[in-house]
Parts: C-alpha cells; structure tokens; sequence
C-alpha cells in the first residue's frame, strides 16, 4: 500500500488494516495531504478493484491527550542518558550476564516452539540451544560511527532549536529534546562537538525547527556519520513542503556557506514530507572507512555497523563459527554492499553475495574492486529466485562445501528464503546473524522444523550460538547463530 501512495505521490505516516476486512485507516501527516489523497484516489484501479475513499475520523492527538491529563505516570522524565545508554549504571560484567541471561530465555522458547512443531519424535538431543559466550566489544564508549539527533524544543530551558535526543516519546506526552552532552557512552567528542556547531548554524538560520505538533517548520533532524580517521559526514534532514525552489535554494546555499572550507567533510541534505530525496551539497559524496585491513565506501544511506572495532569482532566470529576453508562455497544472503562476504573472501574458495537493492549491488561491487578481490561476484534479486540460480551455477565436486551467511534487517528473512534455504539441500549450513533475537523466532522454527509440503529439504540443527556486545551500555547486541543439516 505504501509503495502504491508513493506512487500517486503520497506519503502515508501510518497504513493500518482493518481485521478480516476490505478496507484500511491510512493516516497523513496533514489535512492538505488528506484532501489530495481523497481527489487523487477516488475510483482509481487497485489489484482489479475501483478504490473508494472517505474520510475517518481520526483519535484525538495522543500527545495532547496526555499533556492536557497532567498526569505523572504519562510523563517519561528519564535523562537522554538513561534513554540512549540505559544499562549505564551497570558494570560492564554485570551488562554481560545480563545480555547472556536474556539471550539464553530467548533461545530456551525456540525450544519450546520447535517442540511443538515437531509434535512427536522431536530429536531433542539436535537442538539443545544454548549460548556459549559473550564478546566483549574493544571500545567501550564514544563507539558509535553514525548518529541521528533530533531537532526540536527543549522544554527545560524553553529552547526553539535543540540538536539531540528526545527525553520521552510522542505517546506518553513528552517530546523535549536535550543536548547529547552527557550521552558519552555512546557518542563521541566529535559526534559531540559537531552537534553543537550545527545548533550555532540554527540559531542565524531563517527556517523554523520542526514542529511535531502544528506539523509545521524545515529543520527535524541531523544524521552524523564519522570514520576512525576522523572524517565526517553531515546530512541535516527538512521537511519540504514549506519550501518553494527558490527558499530550497536558499537553504542549501546557507548550509554549503556554513560547512565551506571544512576538510575531510562530506555535506548532505535529506529532503521528507512527499518523496524522499538526499542532495550533495558539497565535499566527497563518500567516506572511506578500513574494517579488518580492507577499505568500504559508505554514502549517506548506507548500511554500516555502527562500531567499527566491535564490527571486527563481530566478522572474526562469523568466520570462527563457519569453520571457512578453501573448499568453501559462501553465499552472502542479504549482503548489503559487501562487507561480510568481502572479508571473509580470504578465507574460502568463493564468495557469491546476492541483494535485492541494486545501488547496494552496485556499491559491493565497487568494494570488492577497490579492494582487489577476484573471488567475489554479487547478484542483484530476490533471494528466493537468486539462490537456487547460484547454487545451480556452482561447479559440482565432491569436496565442495556450501554455506549460507544470512545478517537480515532486524525483522528478520521473509519465510519464502527460510523455504528456499531448506529446498536447496546443497547449502549444508546456515550461519544466521541477528541485531534482535526476539523478532526471529519463526526464522529459527522454520529452519528446524519437519520437512512439509512448505519446507522441503532436511531440517537444519542447531550447533553452536555465541553473541558479540556490539552495543555497551544498551540492552542491544549481535547473536551468531550456526545450523547444520
């Protein structure tokens, strides 16, 4: 649905579906947007169908709901230190066990889960899922590479323009946001000290911060991205719809003008409120960043570990738990621009990366350039359809061994490439990557369950798991899961 809006040139804040129904809420960020969906869509066709619409009428704002109630308990006064580090008072052995303990009630229900899919004969002795260890990330605070701050008022000090994190959420009535002063955990100096150059750029600018409330106003974000040799990457983010070309115009002048002269400095803008865009303004439009000896080309949208000396840590550990060597096949399932199936290329016989995105194809193959490695090829398409071609394309030996290397986004793989894993009985082993275990119980299932008309093949095992803190101080971390036929 929202790729059908965007296409009619709308942007939806919330699609909602109504149960077992023919009809959905869609909500718009405001009534301008509303009247023009409801002119734009009337009677158009949808999947054979003429679309009607009308309007509905929208809950009161909840924000406002909780402000005018005055009630404490819709007030969330935590400090943006507790927000963005909140195991910070903890001892970092004492965040450990508490990241061990609570992968370890995670795994314990896929057990439970698989039991009941197996209903009888469940071979017990396959799937003892426990988590080995923990690593610890070599840099502990300041590690992130990439940041993205808010901009709004700061309640506490009555402050229009404010760069930095919000305190609450919309929901409980508390959007203040407070400067990331105190937020050293996890932001660096740098990431500091640029956040507050960009609030001295806001205060001389002639564009209003956003509101959130009104829905009005330019100025709503600001992404940082640096490198471990100090380069920066600077992408304020506005919302457009005020602007006319020639204020856009402007804008963009006022910033270049603020960030001239600026060496190792790369300067975006991204464009929200109807179709999203990011412009270079000025400096490189790439950073270079070195990640276990090789060299990655990072744009304002790409996907990059957020530690880099924990990212390390992380790769040598995949690399551990696949048991690579130079009779290994790897197939890099959902590998972004590169970064895993590029490091470990040194490592096995052949690397065959396949991605949906193709700029991100694009960017993997320009990586694996850069870094001269030859025995990398990347494909573009679904997983479901690019699997089977690859593997079918393998040179078949007797000594061959192919591995499947999966890091989805945090929701996980779509249940067609779980199946489509399992149809493929020369894939031998899966090693799965997961940012948040709790969302890829039905991964794990699937990949372990009986075989069925719809996961065909022999069911996987389960081997081995070990987890990598790639986020200290917070309740995030990196588990590393390894599964044989």
């Amino acid at each position: 649905v929202r790729k059908f809006l965007k296409k009619h040139d709308l942007e939806a804040v919330k699609i909602k579906r109504a149960f077992k129904t023919s009809y959905a809420y869609v909500t718009f960020r405001d009534e301008t947007t509303r009247q023009k969906a409801l002119q734009t869509l009337q009677n158009v066709q949808w999947k054979k169908n003429s679309l009607k619409v009308e309007c509905a009428d929208p809950d009161e704002n909840p924000f406002a709901i909780n402000q005018a109630r005055g009630d404490k308990k819709f007030q969330d006064c935590r400090s943006v230190r507790e927000k963005t580090a909140p195991l910070y008072k903890m001892t970092l052995s004492e965040q450990l066990e508490f990241k061990l303990k609570e992968i370890q009630g995670v795994i314990d229900n896929y057990k439970k889960s698989l039991k009941r899919s197996w209903q009888a004969g469940f071979p017990e002795e396959h799937y003892n899922f426990k988590i080995t260890e923990i690593k610890q990330s070599p840099v502990l605070t300041g590690y992130r590479n990439k940041c993205e701050f808010t901009i709004g008022k700061n309640t506490d000090t009555n402050e229009e323009s404010c760069v930095g994190f919000v305190k609450g959420s919309f929901s409980h009535g508390n959007i203040s946001v407070a400067p990331p002063d105190e937020c050293k955990e996890t932001c660096s100096d740098l990431m500091i000290e640029e956040v507050k150059k960009f609030k001295e750029f806001l205060s001389t600018s002639p564009f209003p911060t956003y509101d959130n409330i009104a829905n009005t106003g330019v100025w709503k974000a600001l992404q940082i991205r640096t490198t471990e040799q100090q380069d920066i990457m600077i992408t304020p983010v506005v919302d457009k719809r005020s602007l006319d070309p020639e204020k856009l115009k402007d804008l963009k002048s006022s910033v270049s003008e603020f960030y001239s002269g600026r060496p190792k400095c790369s300067l975006f803008l991204k464009l929200v409120g109807g179709k999203e865009d990011v412009v270079h303004i000025s400096g490189p439009d790439f950073m270079l960043e070195k990640l276990c000896g090789y060299d990655f080309q990072i744009t304002s949208g790409s996907f990059f570990q957020v530690n880099t000396a924990g990212a390390e840590v992380l790769y040598r550990t995949i690399r551990e738990t696949a048991e690579l060597d130079d009779k290994t096949v790897l197939l890099d399932v959902c590998c972004g621009t590169g970064t895993i199936g590029i490091i470990l290329s040194q490592h096995v016989k052949r690397v065959h990366g396949i991605e949906i995105v193709e700029s991100a194809v694009e960017d993997a193959k320009k990586n694996a350039e850069r870094n001269k490695i030859e025995n990398v090829s990347f494909h573009a398409g679904n997983a479901k359809s690019a699997v089977p071609r690859v593997v079918n394309n393998i040179p078949k030996s007797s000594d061959t061994r192919i591995v499947a290397i999966v890091d989805p986004p945090r929701s996980g793989l779509h249940a067609d490439v779980i199946a489509c894993l399992r149809k493929n009985e020369m894939i031998a082993e899966v090693v799965y990557v997961s940012c948040d275990i709790k969302q890829i119980s039905d991964n794990i299932v699937s990949l372990c369950c009986p075989t069925s008309n719809r996961y065909l093949g022999n069911p996987f095992r389960f081997v081995s798991c070990v987890a990598v803190d790639l986020f200290p101080h917070t309740k995030r971390y990196e588990v590393i899961f390894h599964f044989k036929r």
